[in-house]
């Protein structure tokens, strides 16, 4: 803020921009997909326990397609949020793939590629587990963020509930709080490979454990990630599920009565 004032506070934040319309587009749409190759249709509106493990896979396989999909404007915006706009050589999303393009070739683009396909394999998996898993329990056991949608089999005494806007916010937001707990160290070594800051990602954490420790190394800026991260995730998960509704997807689940 110092050297740039507000403006760098929003360093590569139009390149985020983006990405997220087609990394949000092809990794939720990818997770669908795979959802439904992976579990029977029945399954897909019960709370079975079982049902959430696919979903994870779903979830792996979706963001590991948003990530291949994206990585070049990713690596982009990292830079940009690096360096300083003192450094002429990334001073604008043109003039950063020029500079990555004439410094490194193409590889430059994917520099850290795998280690974030295998960053966002867990995370991604374990943020639509968590959310599935919230859901289930939101749906079963509070019954003011829930709304019920119609009675479900008069046999087997079930009734169609899905979940309230508010519902949808807490079960995105504490999902995504909960994957990036887990997850976090392996974003890190991420973001340091991506920038040239060490190679292979086993021996990236390493060394960020031994110079720093896990607070101030492998932990280093996670209340900030908080900050960001449980609402995007609400407000991701909750348009999500607006939109299938609104596309006629179901979203209800049968819940016993």
């Amino acid at each position: 803020f110092r050297l740039e004032g507000l403006n760098g506070l929003y360093r590569g934040n139009g390149v985020q921009m983006l990405r997220i319309f087609p990394y949000g587009a092809i990794q939720f749409s990818s997770y669908e997909a795979f959802k439904r190759l992976f579990t029977k249709e029945e399954a897909l509106t019960t709370t079975a326990a079982a049902a959430h493990w696919k979903k994870f896979l779903a979830g792996s396989m979706g963001g590991v397609c948003g990530v291949v999909s994206t990585y070049p404007l990713d690596t982009v915006r990292a830079h940009l949020a690096f360096h300083t706009k003192v450094d002429d050589r990334y001073n604008g999303i043109r003039r950063a793939f020029s500079t990555i393009l004439s410094q490194s070739g193409l590889k430059g683009l994917y520099r850290g590629l795998m280690p974030s396909v295998l960053a966002i394999v867990p995370q991604a998996g374990l943020i639509f587990f968590f959310f599935e898993l919230l859901k289930t329990s939101i749906l079963k056991n509070v019954s003011f963020l829930r709304v019920l949608e119609g009675p479900g089999c008069s046999l087997n005494l079930t009734e169609v509930y899905s979940l309230t806007i508010p519902g949808q916010l807490l079960a995105g937001g504490t999902a995504g709080a909960l994957a990036q707990s887990v997850c976090y160290p392996l974003d890190v070594a991420r973001r340091r490979m991506q920038l040239g800051q060490g190679t292979g990602l086993f021996a990236v954490l390493v060394d960020t454990y031994r110079s720093h420790g896990v607070t101030k190394g492998l932990y280093r800026g996670m209340s900030v990630n908080y900050i960001r991260a449980v609402p995007l995730n609400a407000v991701s998960f909750s348009v999500y599920e607006s939109c299938k509704q609104t596309f006629g997807i179901p979203t209800s689940l049968k819940i016993p009565v």
